[in-house]
């Protein structure tokens, strides 16, 4: 996973602060029965929680409003109609509550979505401790 992009954009006014961070070519997927699904190990949760709390920590002294991570995914898949889908994994934290949606191929919400969803919701939990 590589970082592409942090930057922090701020209201005309001063009051409001959203810093933005990309990161890419994360190893989101892993082979499935029928096709590419969307990572959802241990290892995998714990690296997201400690690039995240890793990134908190570096705005102690001027901390946003709220920020942002976008995880995009290294491969690329096709949906039933033939478009491409990246997956990617977003996650905000706004007043310490954190956030997040997860963007899948539409085989992959046929066949993970109960797994997704436990696996986000115990994400979110994780990251509220941070």
């Amino acid at each position: 996973m590589k970082i592409l992009f942090d930057e922090t954009y701020t209201s005309n006014d001063g009051k409001y602060s959203s810093r933005n961070i990309w990161y890419g070519y994360a190893d989101i997927t892993v082979d499935g029965q029928h096709g590419k699904t969307i990572k959802l190990n241990e290892d995998f949760m714990v690296q997201l929680c400690e690039l995240i709390k890793n990134d908190l920590s570096k705005n102690a002294a001027n901390v946003p409003t709220q920020t942002n991570w976008y995880f995009y995914g290294s491969t690329v898949t096709k949906d039933a109609i033939g478009d491409n889908i990246r997956p990617t994994i977003m996650v905000r934290e706004k007043s310490d509550e954190f956030t997040t949606n997860f963007n899948i191929s539409d085989h992959d919400f046929a066949v993970n979505i109960d797994a997704i969803l436990l696996f986000k919701a115990d994400f979110e939990k994780r990251l509220a401790r941070h």
